[in-house]
């Protein structure tokens, strides 16, 4: 049997998402005055008005799940305990496993075991209003980004207007382009689509790999990104992220060529849970691999309704 070669993918990663904005015919709010890069300043200037300063506890559902040449390989679930850490401090949330699910179908003659690595973790990571994604600083994004409005649209019976933004220089270091939704009244962004700029950058696979096979050329054809936030009481939430990337692997000893793609998505099946304790030896690392944990837990749980909940907060 041919050795199998493995290597993790450390970075972000995630499912198609396929949410539509309400295009219903409502009076929508005109385009701020102000530029748009300045509206982008001042949205994330109310974190502390519009997000929870203080930590909150809540539970999730996650999946994630590997393709290759459209045949899926892998597919991994669990239901998650989340303590959600405050938005105005740099602590790192912290996450449990409860219960998990799985199943992989490596045939022999796959030469590639791809896993997650941080799995849950690095699902949070996409909140980008504790995490910021642009890669300098608010005050200066102008610098590094162009901004622009959309049209403004109505989703979840709020108005919004819609900001699009790329990186400056294309030839730069590579950054993020896509879209962000914020709250015509509060200023809270309520949803952000990004992705990352890998197009025509050979290096770029160095962001998502821990370690890459010998004797390969690999490629990252795409790294498609969703984060959702929620009402509740005044306060946005974090909802919901998923992750899409597309990767290319051609063995230059045996002229394969596979397409590989990496979703996950994570979803808060409550914003507001009842109190919980998250034991350390219990504490998901950001090196650990869910798919190595899954014979720990006992499959005791409702999965059908839980990847209804998954759907339900695609399209929300």
């Amino acid at each position: 049997m041919k050795t199998k070669i493995i290597f993790l993918l450390a970075a972000i990663f995630a499912i198609s998402f396929n949410a539509r904005a309400n295009s219903s015919e409502t009076a929508y709010p005109e385009n701020p005055k102000i530029d748009a890069v300045t509206l982008v300043q001042r949205a994330f200037k109310q974190i502390s008005v519009n997000y929870p300063k203080s930590d909150n506890q809540m539970n999730a559902f996650y999946k994630e799940r590997v393709t290759k040449n459209s045949s899926c390989i892998s597919v991994n679930e669990a239901i998650l305990d989340i303590n959600k850490t405050s938005y105005i401090t740099p602590k790192s949330d912290q996450v449990a496993v409860r219960d998990a699910r799985g199943n992989t179908n490596i045939k022999e003659c796959d030469h590639y075991m791809i896993k997650l690595q941080g799995g849950p973790l690095t699902s949070l990571q996409l909140d980008v209003i504790k995490h910021p994604f642009l890669g300098s600083d608010i005050y200066n994004i102008g610098e590094n980004y162009n901004f622009s409005y959309g049209k403004p649209t109505e989703f979840a019976g709020k108005k919004f207007y819609v900001v699009n933004f790329n990186q400056k220089y294309a030839n730069g270091e590579m950054l993020f382009r896509g879209k962000m939704y914020i709250e015509s009244e509060s200023l809270a962004i309520g949803k952000i689509e990004y992705s990352m700029n890998v197009e025509n950058r050979e290096w770029a696979y160095a962001r998502f790999l821990k370690r890459k096979p010998k004797q390969t050329d690999v490629k990252i054809l795409s790294a498609d990104y969703v984060v959702n936030y929620r009402e509740y009481n005044n306060k946005w939430y974090f909802d919901y992220s998923t992750s899409n990337v597309e990767l290319n692997i051609l063995n230059k000893l045996e002229s394969t060529f596979d397409v590989y793609t990496i979703n996950s998505q994570l979803a808060v099946t409550n914003l507001v849970a009842e109190g919980f304790t998250i034991n350390k030896k219990e504490m998901l690392k950001s090196t650990d691999i869910l798919a190595d944990k899954i014979n720990d837990y006992k499959i005791a749980s409702e999965w059908d309704i839980y990847n209804l909940i998954m759907l339900l907060a695609a399209n929300y």
